[in-house]
C-alpha cells in the first residue's frame, strides 16, 4: 500500500469511525434523557410495563426481521461497487420488496401472538388489545431497521448519520408528550408514533437515494433474495443465541448468588456494552459495506481488517483507561454507590471488549463472504464453551470470575477467528495490530493499579499523566503512521465553517 493510498484508507475509517461514534453518543444520550422523563412521568411500575412491551417488540423484531438489516447490505455493497446501475436498481427493489414482507410478518407475528405475550408477559389477557396495537409499532420498526441497509449499503454516511440523530431526536419529542398526556395508557400509543416518526425521518433520507423502480414479480423477488435471507437468518439465530445466553447466565446467578449479583453484574454489562460499544457499532456501520464491496479480493481484505482494528483499538486506547480510572466515579453517577462491587466484572471485563474490537473485524468477514454456515457453527461452539467457562469462573471467583470470563470469550473468539482466515482465506493481522493490542491490554492494566494507590495526590498526578500519554501517542501514531491530523482535520472544518 502506497503512501496515498495508506491515507486515504486510514483517513476514511477514521472519518467514518469518528462520525458514528459520534450518532452512538448522541442516542445514547437521547435513550438517558427518554428514560429520565419516562420514570419521572411513569414511575417503576410504568417502567416495569413498558419494559415488557419493549422487550416483546425486540423479541419479535429480531425474529420478523430475518436479520435484512445485515445482510441485504452486502447485496448492496456489491452491486454500488460494480457501478452497474442496472444491478443496483434491482438490488435496492428487491431489498425494498423484501422489507415490505418482513414487516407485514413482524406485524402479523405481533397479533397472532398477542394473547400469549400478554399471558406471558403481565400474567393474563388484560394486555391483549395494546399488543394488537403494538403490532403497528413493530411493522414501522421492522421497515426503518431494514431499509436503512440501503443508505449503509450505497455508503450514505452522512445522510445515515442524519437519519439515525434526526430519528433519535424526533422520536423523544413525538413519544415523551403522550406519557405526560396519558401516563400508563400512553406506553402503547408513544410506541406507534415514535416508530412512525422515525419511519417518516428515515424514509426522507432513504428516498434521496437515486434509484429507478424495477418491476419484478414476486416469485422471482423471493427467489433472487433467498442467498440475503439465507444469511440473514443466521444472523437472526446468532442475536437470539446470544439473548439465550444472556437469561442463562442470568438466570443461574439469581439461583447461586441472588437478585444483587444480577443487579451487579447487569449494571456493569450496560456500562461496559456502552461504552465499548459506541467504538464496535460505529466501525461496523461503515467497514461491513467496505468489505462486502471486496469480498472476493483477499489481499484488499487483509487490508481493510488490519486497518480498521488498527484504528479502532487507538481510537478505543485513551477511552478504555479513562474508564478504568474513573469507574468508580462513573459508577457512583449513573447508578450508586451501592453499584461499587460492578467494578470487579467491569475492570476485566473491558480488556474482553478490546480484544473483540480485533475479532468482530475477522469474523465479519464470514459475512461478507456469506459463509453462513461456519459463522453460525462458530458462534453456537463459542457460546457453548463460553457458558461453561462463565458459570465455573464465577463459582470460583464471584464477579471477578465473570469478567475473567469475558476475557476468555475475547480471547476464544479471536483465537478462533484467526485460525479459520488464516487456514481459508489466508488473512491474518499484521505485527502492528498485534502490538497494538498487547499496549492497550497492558496500560488497561496498568491503569487499573494506578487507581489504587492510597496516597491520593499520587494516585491521580500518575493517572491524570497516563491518560494523557494515552491521548498524546494514539494522536501521534495517527498522524505519523496513518496520515491523520486530527488537530489539523478539526481546524479546517472549523475555519470551513466559519468561513460560511
Amino acid at each position: 500500500m502506497n503512501n496515498s493510498q495508506k491515507d486515504t484508507t486510514y483517513g476514511g475509517i477514521f472519518k467514518s469511525t469518528f462520525l458514528f461514534s459520534f450518532v452512538q453518543v448522541i442516542r445514547i444520550l437521547v435513550g438517558v434523557i427518554k428514560n429520565k422523563i419516562v420514570a419521572t412521568l411513569l414511575g417503576a411500575e410504568g417502567m416495569g410495563i413498558m419494559s415488557i412491551f419493549q422487550s416483546s417488540m425486540n423479541f419479535i423484531k429480531t425474529g420478523a426481521g430475518l436479520g435484512i438489516s445485515q445482510s441485504a447490505v452486502k447485496d448492496i455493497s456489491e452491486a454500488n461497487a460494480s457501478g452497474e446501475k442496472v444491478k443496483i436498481y434491482r438490488t435496492i427493489s428487491i431489498v425494498l420488496r423484501v422489507v415490505m414482507l418482513t414487516s407485514l410478518l413482524g406485524a402479523v407475528i405481533t397479533v397472532t401472538m398477542s394473547p400469549l405475550l400478554s399471558k406471558w408477559g403481565f400474567g393474563d389477557s388484560k394486555y391483549t388489545l395494546s399488543f394488537v396495537l403494538l403490532g403497528i409499532a413493530v411493522f414501522f420498526e421492522v421497515f426503518v431497521e431494514n431499509q436503512l441497509a440501503i443508505l449503509k449499503g450505497m455508503r450514505q454516511l452522512q445522510s445515515l448519520a442524519k437519519a439515525s440523530i434526526c430519528g433519535s431526536v424526533v422520536g423523544l419529542v413525538t413519544g415523551v408528550p403522550l406519557y405526560y398526556i396519558l401516563g400508563v395508557k400512553g406506553i402503547v400509543p408513544s410506541f406507534i408514533v415514535t416508530a412512525f416518526t422515525i419511519f417518516l425521518v428515515t424514509r426522507y433520507f432513504v428516498n434521496k437515494v437515486k434509484y429507478e423502480k424495477v418491476s419484478i414479480p414476486l416469485r422471482q423477488v423471493l427467489k433472487e433474495s433467498s442467498p440475503m435471507v439465507k444469511m440473514g437468518v443466521s444472523l437472526m439465530l446468532v442475536t437470539l443465541i446470544g439473548t439465550l445466553f444472556a437469561l442463562i447466565i442470568a438466570a443461574y446467578l439469581r439461583s447461586h448468588g441472588g437478585l444483587s449479583i444480577v443487579g451487579y453484574y447487569n449494571a456493569g454489562d450496560v456500562i461496559v456494552s456502552s461504552y465499548i460499544g459506541v467504538i464496535i457499532t460505529a466501525m461496523s456501520t461503515d467497514y461491513y459495506p467496505r468489505i462486502s464491496a471486496v469480498n472476493s479480493d483477499n489481499k484488499k481484505l487483509t487490508e481493510e481488517v488490519n486497518a480498521q482494528s488498527e484504528v479502532g483499538l487507538l481510537m478505543a486506547f485513551p477511552l478504555v483507561v479513562i474508564f478504568v480510572f474513573f469507574s468508580p466515579l462513573f459508577i457512583n453517577i449513573l447508578y450508586t454507590s451501592e453499584f461499587q462491587a460492578s467494578i470487579n466484572y467491569t475492570d476485566f471485563a473491558i480488556i474482553g471488549s478490546v480484544i473483540v474490537i480485533c475479532s468482530n473485524c475477522m469474523g465479519m468477514i464470514l459475512l461478507a463472504k456469506q459463509a453462513s454456515s461456519i459463522f453460525l457453527v462458530s458462534v453456537i461452539g463459542q457460546r457453548i464453551i463460553c457458558l461453561a467457562a462463565f458459570i465455573l469462573l464465577y463459582s470460583a471467583f464471584g464477579l471477578r470470575g465473570l469478567g475473567y470470563a469475558y476475557i476468555f470469550l475475547g480471547v476464544l473468539h479471536i483465537v478462533l477467528m484467526s485460525i479459520i482466515m488464516k487456514t481459508k482465506y489466508n488473512i491474518q493481522f499484521n505485527k502492528r495490530v498485534i502490538v497494538q493490542l498487547l499496549l492497550v491490554i497492558s496500560v488497561i492494566l496498568l491503569s487499573r493499579y494506578v487507581r489504587g494507590i492510597e496516597i491520593i495526590y499520587w494516585r491521580y498526578s500518575i493517572g491524570v499523566t497516563l491518560i494523557l500519554l494515552t491521548i498524546i501517542y494514539s494522536y501521534y501514531y495517527m498522524k505519523k503512521y496513518m496520515g491523520i491530523d486530527i488537530i489539523k482535520s478539526f481546524n479546517s472544518r472549523l475555519k470551513s465553517k466559519l468561513h460560511k
